[in-house]
């Protein structure tokens, strides 16, 4: 029987339902992202800059396009992947939401300060916005740490 292919038989091929174009324009969009993603992440593990964090993630971002172009179902390990990014992503959330309010808080303070010290002149105000606002940066630090 040499030369026969084997065809599959029709339970199998019916098993999987054919994936959408759009669902497949999204997975390669994702692959090529997160492939150059993981590209620029090599050298700035040299250079200055998150390079192991940007190689990971471009990583995910490749590892789940693939999957939005094939169809195919996350494994265990992808699931648990994907529920501690999605937790993480909360956190970052909740601390910018506190960063952004403290910045909020002060605001009022500098510009008031900022327009008190226009009244003085252009090289005033220059000089006292940039203390306020090493002051201020250094508040909502502060805040958003505590």
């Amino acid at each position: 029987m040499k030369g026969r292919k084997h065809k599959e038989s029709p339970a199998a091929s019916d098993s999987r339902s054919p994936v959408p174009a759009g669902r497949k324009v999204k997975g390669a969009a994702q692959m090529v992202v997160g492939t150059a993603l993981a590209v620029a992440g090599v050298p700035m593990c040299i250079l200055p800059g998150p390079g192991v964090a940007a190689i990971a993630g471009g990583a995910a971002l490749a590892s789940r396009g693939q999957r939005n172009f094939t169809g195919r179902d996350p494994s265990h390990v992808e699931q648990r992947l994907e529920a501690a990014a999605q937790k993480m992503g909360e956190v970052a959330k909740d601390q910018a939401g506190r960063a952004a309010r403290a910045a909020a808080k002060e605001a009022p303070v500098v510009a008031k300060k900022a327009c008190s010290l226009a009244g003085r002149g252009v090289v005033a105000a220059a000089r006292g916005t940039a203390t306020l606002v090493a002051k201020g940066a250094r508040a909502a630090r502060d805040r958003s740490q505590s």
